[in-house]
C-alpha cells in the first residue's frame, strides 16, 4: 500500500489547533484513492459548491467532486438555502454581497456525518474541525467569499447549485467487523473503529495515524477527554484511554486508482428520504420530500 504522509496546507482562513502552527487551515492524510483531510477554520470558509461528475467531465474534462464532514468540535455550517432561489437572484446578491441574508445556517456537534454531494451549497464555520473524505478532485466554485479579494465562479456555480432548501442527508451506521460504516455512497464510504489501550506517540509529528482505505485518523481521550492531542516534545507519550479510528474508503470505478473499501461489500439502496427536486446526480423518491444519495455515474 502507498504511504501516505500527513502534508500541512496553510490556509487564509487556517487556525492553529491541528498541530503545525497558526494559519495551517488542512492536514492531508492521504491524496488517493480518496483525498482525505483535516480542516481547522479560524474563519467561515467560502460559500461554494462542487460540480457532479457529468457536468465536471463535459466542461472541466475531469471528474466531479463529492465529499463528507466527520465533525471533531461544535459550531455552525451553511448547508443550502433558506427559501428557493432563482439563478438571478442567487447572482444579485452575490455580486452586491447579500448572499449571506439566504443561507440556511445549521449547527453540528462531534461525531455528527454531514454528506455533500455535488450541487448541495455548503461552507464550514469558524471552529468546526471537521475530518473530510472526498473524491480526489479540486473542482470548487465559490459563490461568496464573505468580502476576501478571491476570485468567485459565479458562472458555473449557479449552473450545478441546488438553489432551494435542501435537508441534510439522515445517516444510519451500520456494523461491519471490529467498527461500523457510518456512510455509504456510490464514491467513497467513511467508517469508525472503536479503539482501546494504549497508543504511543513520537514527537516529530501529531499523531496522524492511518488506517488502510484511503486514509484515516485516530483520535484517542480518556477521563478527564483532551480536546485534541499537544504537540509532544522529549520522548513522546503512551495516553491511553478509549477512542475511534476513522476511515474512508474508495467505491466504483474511473475515479482514481487504489485500493477498495477495507470493509465494503455491495451497495445497498439507502433508506427513502422525503422528495424535493434535486440536483444533478443525486437521485429522489416519489412521494414526500428530499434527495438520496447520487447514483453510479453512466
Amino acid at each position: 500500500m502507498r504511504p501516505c504522509p500527513p502534508k500541512p496546507v496553510p490556509r487564509i482562513w487556517g487556525g492553529s489547533a491541528l498541530g503545525y502552527g497558526p494559519g495551517i487551515g488542512e492536514v492531508w492524510l492521504c491524496e488517493e484513492p480518496l483525498l482525505v483531510k483535516l480542516l481547522d477554520p479560524a474563519e467561515w470558509l467560502s460559500v461554494q459548491v462542487h460540480p457532479p461528475h457529468a457536468y465536471a467531465l463535459r466542461v472541466e474534462g475531469k471528474p466531479g467532486k463529492y465529499e463528507a464532514w466527520y465533525v471533531l468540535s461544535p459550531g455552525e455550517i451553511v448547508y443550502g438555502v433558506k427559501r428557493p432561489l432563482s439563478r438571478e437572484e442567487a447572482r444579485r446578491r452575490a455580486e452586491e454581497g447579500r448572499l449571506e441574508e439566504v443561507l440556511r445556517r445549521v449547527r453540528v456537534v462531534p461525531g455528527q456525518v454531514v454528506y455533500l454531494p455535488a450541487g448541495v451549497v455548503h461552507a464550514l464555520g469558524p471552529g468546526v474541525r471537521v475530518y473530510e473524505v472526498q473524491t480526489p478532485s479540486d473542482l470548487t466554485y465559490r459563490l461568496y467569499d464573505y468580502g476576501r479579494p478571491r476570485e468567485l465562479h459565479l458562472e458555473k456555480a449557479l449552473e450545478v447549485a441546488l438553489l432551494e432548501p435542501t435537508p441534510i442527508p439522515p445517516v444510519r451506521p451500520e456494523p461491519v467487523p471490529g467498527g461500523e460504516r457510518l456512510l455509504k455512497t456510490p464514491h467513497f464510504a467513511l467508517y469508525r473503529f472503536p479503539l482501546r489501550g494504549g497508543l504511543t506517540l513520537r514527537p516529530e509529528a501529531p499523531p496522524h495515524p492511518h488506517p488502510p482505505g484511503g486514509g484515516g485518523l485516530a483520535s484517542w481521550g480518556g477521563p478527564p477527554a483532551p480536546r485534541h492531542l499537544p504537540p509532544l516534545s522529549g520522548g513522546g507519550g503512551a495516553p491511553s484511554g478509549r477512542g475511534a479510528s476513522l476511515g474512508g474508503g474508495a467505491r466504483g470505478r474511473g475515479f482514481g486508482p487504489g485500493p477498495r473499501p477495507p470493509l465494503g461489500g455491495r451497495l445497498r439502496s439507502p433508506p427513502p428520504w422525503p422528495r424535493r427536486r434535486c440536483a444533478e446526480g443525486v437521485r429522489c423518491l416519489r412521494g414526500g420530500r428530499g434527495p438520496r444519495l447520487p447514483r453510479r455515474p453512466t
